[in-house]
């Protein structure tokens, strides 16, 4: 990694905490160059705006989970353990997002209405992800043949429900910290649910 693309990195790091700390609108060219110890004009070297900077980490952020969601599908396991193993890693990507930047509920469904477009961008890498993970299921006769697009939805919606009801609680309490665990477990209830109709 060059000078250039360590500084780039530094500031998408410092950006992304600002950024989960305070949220977009409050968070500035000037306390992102405040907290790095460099002036604003330092910044437009690499950036030309606040927002060429916003839309830099949200790629950052989005090219990130992707990767991880990506390993957690590749391993030789059963399609069932793959599936449980993907949804584990994202409960505890987005647990751990929350924990290391202390991203308050408000914060966090501002920063999802921003994100809208990378958010659709995952949703269809997932839904594309999870469909050739149960299209080899099949070919590997451990699940029957369905419809394999609309099982991958239905999981995506299942575990977008499942953290949205954990923020949903977290929103009515100033000190509650959102806790994933009841929302895993239940998600991995679901899956074997729905893999007990898939069953050969």
């Amino acid at each position: 990694m060059n000078t250039i693309d360590a500084k780039k990195e530094l500031i998408l790091k410092t950006a992304r905490e600002l950024l989960a700390k305070n949220g977009f609108a409050k968070t500035t060219l000037d306390d992102i160059a405040q907290a790095l110890g460099m002036k604003k004009s330092s910044l437009y070297y690499y950036y030309s705006n606040k927002d060429a900077l916003i839309e830099d980490v949200m790629n950052h952020e989005r090219d990130n989970f992707c990767l991880l969601i990506e390993d957690a599908l590749k391993s030789d396991d059963s399609t069932i353990n793959k599936i449980i193993n993907y949804e584990r890693a994202k409960f505890e990507y987005v647990a751990e997002t929350i924990k290391l930047h202390e991203i308050s509920t408000s914060v966090l469904f501002e920063m999802k209405s921003k994100m809208f477009e990378q958010i659709q961008i995952i949703h269809k890498k997932e839904i594309e992800m999870l469909k050739k993970v149960l299209d080899e299921g099949i070919k590997k006769k451990e699940i029957k043949k369905c419809d394999t697009h609309r099982i991958a939805e239905l999981i995506l919606t299942l575990s977008e429900a499942l953290r949205h009801r954990e923020f949903y609680f977290a929103s009515f309490s100033i000190n509650k910290k959102i806790d994933f665990s009841k929302a895993i477990d239940d998600m991995i209830f679901a899956i074997k649910l729905i893999f007990d109709g898939l069953k050969v």
